[in-house]
């Protein structure tokens, strides 16, 4: 459609509107032969539709005169603009603006904070461009502009050419199939003042999309790998820069740390960690359904970075929570089955298990990875890209990217504020999965997903008002002496209790187990609390190890109960062929 604007305001001999041609697609611009404008607001220059110029504030669109699309339509008006009655004029005589707008009896002037500017008030949005055109010929340039609102973005959501590929940030399918982070990102939380320690056997730290948020402070020296490098981009790679994707905390920094030998990997865990405030390890034992250990030095340095860390408040550990399946449980790895650490696992496209993500009590929360139908887009070695990370590796980093958030919101947040947000703003997946159960303290709860699937916006807005929780508190049954034997091939087995007469809200559980049989993959080992609510911890399995050996499980699924009571301890032999001595536990 073709449309006439004829002007027909003027003041002085100053005429700011004129006669324009144009084509508009949007009806509202076509409905008045009135309001399209050519101002000058003293930053910009451009044809303007003002809805209602003769009012004291008006929306307003801007034209793109003789501007098409690719497909070769008018580019649409851009909204968001919004025009007021008075305009900003810089001068270093107060006296000399009075002057200046002395002729204008409906003009009054205000003075603002910022020394040497000022603020001129008229009637209307129309009186104020007309009085801007006279005073832009007695003042110099860029000494007097329009006070107009412009559209702004946060620049938060990223521009990256390959976003559209990282669905688990923003999936265009379904937008509920991902991990939520619109919110924080338009809020502008980007992971800015975080680090996130990538604990892996190296990063390429020149890789163009990492490079920006490198902290040598941080860091260890040390070589890269294609999997650091992966797990890096998937929490940080650097945003807006016309290339690859981005990293969910786009603007945090990130450290690269070293696994290797136990300490090696006690050194990792307590590498500068008053620079360092995420730790994210997407590796652990063999996925193979064997118990593995961790060494004592490797707890110490884990326990001592948790007290120390962040300036007590606690170093932040990411675990993956195993890429074993049904055969493993994130139960036998003693990294992520720790209080002091998040195990993550991993859902896929379509908010359903990974087939690889493996079942445990100690898995806290899952996130979007490979394994339904896509894969993950990230950054590799050599200054590249790949579209096909994932498993619990992809899970891991995309975690840590959220608490990075999480801590930009409020960098006060303790190790267990954390897990406790990350619990509270969880959402339920796959919600018609057979598997959901209402926890004893009643939150939802799935042996596949843990507390559900990490929102990263609802948790980086509950960070935003979270009150921290109080001192943790500690009670031990002590050592519970059994040295009984265990029928063999029976499902009853043995049971005891272990009372605790303090009662405080429970978070997490440890039972430390002494057995002694010469095939530990034969048991079954479950607790229960008072209220009733059940952690399987070990399952009947192909596991030759002997014994276990003051071995620490780790129970999540008990969060929000009351600790006071019975708490019960079962074992049976669930094959036949050796017999073994349940000798003690706590």
């Amino acid at each position: 459609m073709t449309l006439l604007i004829l002007s027909v305001h003027s003041m002085a001999t100053y005429s700011i509107l004129i006669t324009f041609f144009c084509a508009f697609q949007s009806q509202p611009l076509v409905e008045s032969e009135e309001g399209v404008h050519f101002v000058d607001t003293g930053f910009e220059k451009s044809f303007f539709y003002i809805e209602t110029p003769e009012a004291f504030q008006s929306k307003a669109w801007r034209l793109h005169k003789n501007e098409v699309d690719k497909e070769g339509f008018p580019v649409a008006p851009l909204s968001g603009y919004q025009f007021f009655n008075r305009l900003v004029v810089e001068s270093d005589s107060r006296t000399n603006l009075v002057r200046l707008i002395s002729e204008f009896s409906d003009a009054h002037l205000e003075e603002l904070e910022t020394p040497g500017f000022y603020l001129i008030h008229v009637n209307t949005v129309l009186e104020a461009i007309s009085l801007y055109s006279v005073l832009a010929l007695q003042l110099e340039k860029g000494k007097v502009y329009l006070d107009v609102k412009r559209p702004l973005s946060f620049r938060s959501i990223p521009s990256d050419p390959e976003l559209d590929q990282q669905w688990h940030l923003i999936n265009a399918l379904d937008g509920n199939h991902d991990v939520n982070v619109e919110g924080a990102w338009s809020a502008g939380i980007t992971g800015n003042g975080v680090v996130i320690g990538i604990v892996d056997a190296g990063v390429e730290i020149a890789h163009p999309d990492l490079i920006g948020g490198y902290n040598a402070q941080g860091s260890q020296i040390g070589g890269l790998s294609s999997h650091g490098t992966s797990c890096a981009g998937v929490a940080v790679a650097t945003a807006n820069n016309g290339q690859g994707g981005a990293g969910i905390a786009y603007g945090a920094e990130w450290s690269k740390l070293y696994i290797g030998t136990s300490s090696e990997i006690a050194d990792a865990f307590g590498h500068r960690n008053n620079i360092n405030d995420i730790k994210s390890n997407s590796w652990g034992p063999i996925d193979d359904g064997r118990i593995a250990y961790m060494s004592t030095l490797e707890s110490s340095a884990l326990a001592n970075a948790i007290n120390v860390g962040r300036s007590g408040l606690g170093e932040i550990f990411v675990f993956a929570a195993g890429n074993g399946g049904t055969s493993d449980r994130t139960d036998y790895d003693s990294y992520a089955s720790s209080r002091y650490t998040i195990a993550v696992g991993a859902i896929g496209d379509n908010d359903t298990r990974a087939p690889y993500n493996e079942q445990g009590s100690s898995m806290l929360v899952v996130t979007q990875s490979s394994g339904n139908n896509r894969d993950i887009y990230t950054t590799t070695v050599g200054s590249s890209y790949t579209n096909s990370f994932g498993g619990t590796s992809s899970a891991c980093p995309l975690a840590a990217g959220t608490i990075a958030l999480m801590l930009e919101a409020n960098p006060n947040l303790t190790w267990r504020d954390v897990q406790a947000i990350l619990i509270e703003s969880a959402r339920k997946c796959d919600p018609n999965n057979a598997n959901w159960t209402t926890s004893a303290a009643g939150y939802d709860l799935n042996i596949n997903y843990g507390y559900g699937a990490i929102d990263a916006g609802s948790a980086v807005s509950l960070a935003a008002t979270w009150l921290n929780l109080p001192p943790e508190i500690l009670a031990t049954s002590g050592q519970v002496m059994i040295n009984q034997q265990i029928p063999d091939n029976d499902l009853v087995g043995l049971n005891s209790v272990a009372t605790i007469t303090e009662d405080f809200i429970v978070e997490s559980v440890e039972l430390v187990l002494n057995v002694a049989h010469a095939n530990i993959g034969d048991l079954w080992v479950r607790l229960t609390s008072p209220s009733g609510q059940h952690s399987v911890l070990a399952k009947v399995r192909d596991d030759f190890t002997d014994d276990y050996d003051n071995f620490l499980f780790t129970s999540m699924r008990h969060w929000g109960e009351s600790s006071q009571g019975d708490w019960i301890v079962e074992i049976h032999d669930g094959d036949g062929g050796i017999v073994g001595i349940w000798e003690d536990f706590k």
